[in-house]
């Protein structure tokens, strides 16, 4: 049996991982960086020339410490913020600042077509309204480039907890998801939009008799 957790149950366990049991918030970024890295390095990935959608949230730092460690392998990677990087959260401008020492800089706008794979590192877990009608304009010119993405936790557009499509969302041909299955990606436009998901340990605790409430 697969558990499956909903936003508000992944919200206690990072709380209980972070606050609780005193793991760094900047450990799991960089574990999932790792996760995902491992993951584009084993498939079948074109990364001649990648191309790294980062937003202003957790999802988005997980994105920019991504494009550092592909980086730093000698891969060709751009590194594009979606939305005004003065709103970034702490982690994201943390993560940027590691990224700039490390000679990786920023692009402003980057093009698609040229593009042989897009990290989409934009809202993961953390969307909950229709997503803005210039992103849904992005998002369906990525989906007709051709090209391959890899979403981290959650494809942009896809609602985590129900797997509707809020708005528009960024067709991926992989899903690399953290700790447990998301229930939005087993159902609707999420199951239809994640490709194949991939779930991957990055070390989340969960509290003792800690209850979930799906399963597949």
């Amino acid at each position: 049996m697969t558990q499956l957790v909903t936003t508000s149950e992944l919200q206690l366990i990072e709380e209980y991982t972070m606050q609780t049991m005193a793991v760094p918030q900047e450990v799991l970024i960089e574990r999932a960086a790792m996760a995902v890295q491992e993951v584009i390095g084993a498939g079948n990935f074109d990364l001649s020339n990648v191309l790294v959608l980062a937003g202003l949230g957790n999802n988005g730092a997980d994105g920019v410490a991504l494009a550092r460690l592909l980086h730093l392998q000698g891969i060709d990677v751009s590194l594009q913020f979606v939305g005004n990087l003065n709103r970034a959260k702490d982690s994201v401008q943390h993560q940027l600042k590691i990224a700039e020492h490390c000679g990786l800089t920023r692009s402003e706008k980057s093009d698609f077509q040229k593009a042989t794979l897009i990290i989409d590192a934009i809202f993961g877990t953390g969307l909950n309204n229709t997503i803005p009608d210039g992103l849904q304009k992005m998002m369906r010119a990525a989906n007709h480039a051709d090209n391959s993405v890899v979403a981290i936790d959650v494809p942009t557009g896809i609602s985590a907890n129900t797997g509707e499509v809020l708005g528009s969302a960024l067709k991926a041909k992989s899903t690399v998801t953290f700790g447990y299955e998301k229930v939005g990606l087993t159902k609707g436009g999420g199951k239809k939009f994640s490709g194949e998901v991939i779930v991957k340990d990055i070390g989340l605790l969960t509290p003792e008799n800690f209850i979930f409430s799906q399963a597949k």
